[in-house]
């Protein structure tokens, strides 16, 4: 196991490397972020710790082998392998935040690209979850804009979708295809008409709030899904009074 220092870019965080490499073929090289908050131990063992136990699926204070163990599968290949490929990155887009971002392939049922954001609050070390941010009602009014945003996109891509089918001298399959494309997003705006936004991932910015809305496609038609999620940016400025106490600071910092 290798660990190489890469000093962040705020003052007081600095992350490094965890790497090893899979010990049996493919023997893959993997890595993993090891934060450190500088002074507070407590602060850094809490974000590590989550971010292993969370995504990784090994609690980093008990494993007896790599924290790698849970998603290398085995070498007779009887427990599949969970991750073929992983990268990450971070920043600190706000003062007390830092935005861990992985992106890979992952293996269940099916293998499948995948991106998602880890959003620590550092000042306690807290992950941050959506829901979390907003009071009762400010929930009401963000899920409002946001459903609101993405009827707009998938009703405009609809739109464009419509009018592709019904080119003059488009072939039989392609004006199917467009067809399959506008009945997935219709039969989608229909299942979420009375569901709160599908919100998959966020992601903090210096002045914006990036909100991704889940794909209309399951694995099976995701062919077809030109659209995939939907991101909506939501000024901190707006969403200031929907906040629950102590985020807008940490927001609008």
């Amino acid at each position: 196991m290798a660990i190489v220092t890469a000093q962040a870019a705020a003052q007081s965080v600095a992350v490094d490397t965890i790497s090893a490499m899979q010990p049996w073929s493919p023997y893959k090289q993997f890595t993993f972020p090891h934060v450190i908050v500088h002074g507070q131990p407590g602060l850094s063992a809490r974000i590590d710790r989550d971010l292993c136990v969370d995504f990784l699926d090994v609690d980093p204070d008990t494993a007896k082998g790599s924290i790698f163990q849970m998603v290398w599968g085995d070498p007779e290949g009887q427990v599949p392998q969970r991750l073929n490929s992983l990268t990450w990155s971070y920043n600190e887009p706000l003062p007390e935040v830092l935005s861990v971002l992985f992106s890979g392939e992952g293996c269940g049922a099916y293998c499948e690209e995948f991106t998602i954001h880890y959003n620590y609050d550092l000042r306690d070390g807290h992950r941050l979850s959506f829901d979390s941010l907003f009071t009762k009602n400010g929930a009401i009014a963000v899920d409002d804009t946001l459903r609101r945003s993405w009827r707009r996109d998938v009703e405009a891509r609809i739109e464009l979708v419509q009018d592709s089918s019904e080119v003059t001298g488009l072939s039989a399959d392609n004006r199917e295809r467009w067809q399959e494309e506008s009945d997935m997003y219709r039969e989608c705006l229909l299942e979420r008409k009375e569901q709160r936004p599908y919100v998959q991932d966020f992601e903090p910015l210096t002045k914006e709030l990036r909100v991704h809305i889940a794909r209309c496609s399951a694995h099976y038609n995701r062919a077809l899904d030109d659209l995939n999620e939907v991101s909506t940016d939501v000024p901190y400025e707006w969403l200031a009074p929907f906040f629950r106490p102590g985020y807008a600071a940490l927001f609008m910092n």
